[in-house]
């Protein structure tokens, strides 16, 4: 069985033209949540030897001064995510968690400076810029006994572009939702 794309391309369009306004919209009310590579900061992931709230360790962390959030991971250790921590903030918090809540176990540490951050951001921004010049020059290329081959290689840029577009709204929206984060692997 064979479905007629082109005699139903207008429901296509309308289609594609729906989604890349919600994620238009989408991507101008929240934003995409930067992970630590993007954004900077500390994430420390600790282990509680007793039941810990969620709720009873944000309040600890506004107490002491410490603005970030606080999630946990589905193995029940917390990820506290702040500003750039130096290893002496570090242990001061940690000691100050030991005070309140009794043994802690630090399962990771990571750290980004904003300096880092910036760079990381501007060498990916770099980096789908020429892979996009690639696949233009490679269509081009491969379609160049066609008329107009570099027609063919702009209606490629063009579907990547609305691909991304999509991608980047549906993660907006992710984001909001369940405050998923972008980081490298994205």
């Amino acid at each position: 069985m064979m479905f007629n794309f082109v005699v139903k391309r207008l429901w296509f369009f309308l289609i594609s033209g729906i989604l890349i306004l919600i994620s238009v919209v989408a991507l101008g009310v929240f934003g995409l949540k930067p992970g630590i590579d993007f954004g900077s900061g500390s994430i420390t992931t600790l282990s509680f030897e007793q039941e810990v709230d969620q709720n009873e360790l944000e309040q600890e962390l506004a107490i002491l001064d410490y603005t970030g959030d606080v999630e946990r991971n589905p193995q029940g250790d917390f990820l506290i995510r702040t500003v750039e921590l130096t290893i002496d903030e570090k242990a001061k918090l940690k000691e100050s968690l030991m005070a309140r809540f009794g043994t802690i176990t630090e399962k990771g540490f990571e750290n980004v400076a904003p300096v880092i951050a910036r760079e990381t951001a501007r060498i990916a921004a770099i980096a789908v810029a020429v892979a996009a010049v690639g696949i233009l020059l490679y269509v081009t290329w491969a379609f160049r006994r066609m008329p107009s081959p570099l027609h063919y290689g702009t209606c490629a840029i063009i579907a990547l572009l609305h691909d991304v577009l999509v991608t980047l709204g549906t993660f907006a929206i992710i984001g909001e939702l369940w405050r998923w984060e972008i980081n490298l692997m994205f």
